[in-house]
């Protein structure tokens, strides 16, 4: 891994810890300038005192939640290609659904 890489993984990384994503859940990889994320996509809670009737809800904030680091991303000029391999989520189009029971 080049230090350009390992510069462009910490950012990833950074983008992912700033949205309270669980990075132990997920593996990230740069090669170049492409990036690749593996894994389950997992937001802390921190709200424990919420609800399990709240499922709707935090699914919403979820796929907000990853919408915002995919254009996060794939806004860095040194990022040409994103490839993201979710086990508990899916790209549909435009838009990420979660699959089975993710919540």
């Amino acid at each position: 891994m080049t230090l350009e890489e390992l510069r462009l993984l910490r950012v990833v990384q950074g983008v992912l810890v700033r949205n309270y994503v669980d990075t132990q859940k997920l593996d990230v990889q740069v090669i170049g300038s492409s990036v690749y994320i593996e894994g389950a996509f997992v937001i802390f809670d921190y709200h424990s005192s919420r609800k399990k009737e709240d499922r709707i809800e935090t699914e919403l904030s979820a796929r907000r939640s990853l919408l915002y680091i995919e254009q996060q991303i794939r806004g860095m000029g040194e990022v040409t290609h994103l490839e993201m391999k979710l086990s508990n989520w899916e790209r549909r189009g435009p838009q990420w659904v979660a699959k089975g029971d993710s919540f």
